[in-house]
């Protein structure tokens, strides 16, 4: 029974449950057959109104691996070892993320980004400011959900800083070493 109960949760589309920010260059990613994992998670999208479920899981997982998806599956963590993070399935289900059934033609623009994309590399993440395909999917998203280009490529500017991300020391600000 047990066996059953799991092999019923699988699923195509797939978060973590831990990560290595600094060696880490996805955060979500779409199976092309439902699977079960220990350090990847299925997630099934809910609410997804009269959108094709497949479309959906597309556009989340551009969603979460864009600039905006990664700062909100790290901004929300109360983990110990901040460059090694883990997530709990409770912690998943919080994630922030639009409301695609509210958003006309969202989930459509952002599906196409990622059947443009999908066979595309992404680079690490201390190196995301310089990944051609990271940019590419925050532009998709910034296109999608009508945000603002220039906030968006300061957050990945930002997050590819983050000493969580980069694994180096924070340096302080200027020569005294901070506080």
């Amino acid at each position: 029974r047990q066996a059953k109960s799991l092999w019923e949760r699988r699923g195509t589309l797939m978060l973590p449950m831990r990560l290595f920010l600094k060696t880490t260059r996805v955060l979500s990613v779409r199976l092309d057959t439902p699977a079960l994992g220990s350090l990847w998670a299925p997630c099934k999208p809910a609410n997804v109104g009269t959108q094709p479920t497949d479309a959906v899981e597309k556009a989340l997982c551009v969603y979460v691996n864009s600039s905006i998806g990664v700062l909100a599956l790290l901004g929300d963590r109360t983990n110990m070892k901040p460059t090694y993070p883990r997530f709990s399935m409770n912690d998943l289900k919080k994630i922030p993320v639009p409301d695609f059934a509210a958003l006309d033609g969202a989930v459509d623009r952002l599906a196409k980004a990622y059947d443009a994309h999908a066979k595309d590399a992404l680079l690490p993440l201390p190196s995301m400011d310089d990944c051609p395909t990271r940019r590419a999917l925050d532009d998709a998203v910034v296109d999608a959900l009508d945000l603002d280009a220039e906030t968006v490529s300061a957050i990945r500017r930002s997050l590819s800083e983050e000493p969580s991300v980069t694994g180096r020391r924070y340096e302080g600000m200027g020569q005294g070493g901070g506080i």
